[in-house]
């Protein structure tokens, strides 16, 4: 019996497995990828979502900038609001305006600005938050200086560095803002050096040097020891007065009347015959808070047809009621002279 042998598999293989040439692997390769179920692309529904989570973003950009225009817008009115304080309407405004922009700041109620902001938009602190940190971003100076300024009005004094190291640059509508923002925040531990500074940049417009020292007098209000600032308007008035703008004047010796410390008038007199009406009233007002007894011969010549300005006239009359003890004798030169000549003796 003759052995069985295996088949001779050179001489069997099937001609389907022979070698392929490579541009026909490549291509069943090709065709192989392209009907496997177990490689995908990215599901539509994830780019999708892509791109909503980017809408959002842009959504939620435009409309935190539809809230710093209303708050840039709100403090402008604000800020003239102020200049006209002691009318009613004035001081109406005032109290409005500011509790719009203390409740928009802090976010109270969780309430947006904009009818076209939903309220769910913005929680507590978020828009304080955002406007922190945009307080300290150089990418948009405009909307960096309108934080700046609206952070005075959120009342949180862990703001104050902030504010204080913009009002050190040379941006001048930046340091405009930001000095803004110390005079609204009024927090006591405020640098008064910081605000000097700016006062004494003779590079600057002089309604900016005018109003850092309106903020200057703003802080005094706060602080429970005056010595600092009033060393700061002594200062100021010590040295070259033609040198500094009338409103930094006026501030000073607002600034000095409100310590109520007479030993300041020396500085002071001299200002009552100051070219600028609103410096001889500024100055006069100041001699009456300070009790200044022997300014009474020089705030009487206000009284005297050499004074023309009829507002000029009322302040020093106001002043020299004060230092009367509250008596008013109108604008009667003699009974006046009569009455501190009287006393004096």
């Amino acid at each position: 019996m003759d052995a069985v042998r295996l088949p001779n598999t050179a001489m069997t293989r099937p001609t389907a497995n022979r070698r392929l040439p490579p541009l026909l692997i490549l291509t069943a390769l090709a065709a192989a990828c392209s009907s496997s179920p177990n490689v995908r692309t990215e599901p539509a529904i994830e780019q999708e979502q892509i791109a909503k989570k980017r809408a959002e973003q842009d959504r939620k950009r435009r409309d935190f900038q539809a809230v710093l225009i209303k708050l840039d817008q709100a403090m402008q009115s604000y800020a003239e609001a102020l200049a006209n304080r002691g009318e009613p309407r004035a001081d109406a405004a005032v109290e409005r305006i500011g509790k719009f922009l203390r409740d928009t700041v802090n976010g109270a109620e969780a309430r947006p600005v904009g009818t076209d902001v939903k309220p769910q938009d913005y929680q507590p602190k978020e828009v304080f938050d955002r406007l922190r940190a945009l307080a300290t971003d150089d990418g948009n100076p405009r909307f960096r200086g309108i934080a700046l300024a609206a952070l005075g009005f959120s009342g949180r004094r862990e703001v104050m560095n902030t504010l204080a190291s913009a009002a050190m640059g040379d941006d001048v509508g930046l340091v405009d803002k930001a000095v803004f923002g110390l005079a609204i925040l009024q927090a006591p531990d405020t640098p008064p050096g910081v605000l000097l500074s700016v006062i004494e940049r003779e590079d600057f417009p002089h309604e900016s040097r005018a109003q850092a020292a309106w903020a200057l007098q703003q802080i005094q209000k706060a602080t429970p020891n005056q010595d600092d600032i009033a060393a700061i308007w002594r200062r100021l008035l010590s040295g070259d007065t033609s040198r500094l703008p009338d409103g930094v004047l006026v501030q000073a010796v607002r600034g000095l009347g409100r310590t109520g410390d007479e030993r300041h008038a020396d500085l002071v007199v001299p200002l009552l015959r100051h070219p600028v009406p609103f410096v001889r009233m500024a100055s006069a007002i100041a001699l009456g808070r300070m009790n200044a007894q022997k300014a009474w011969p020089q705030l009487l010549e206000l009284l005297k047809p050499r004074e023309t300005v009829q507002n000029v006239r009322l302040h020093a009359r106001k002043a020299l009621a004060a230092l009367a003890g509250d008596r008013d004798y109108g604008y009667d030169v003699a009974a006046w002279q009569k009455v501190f000549e009287r006393g004096s003796q």
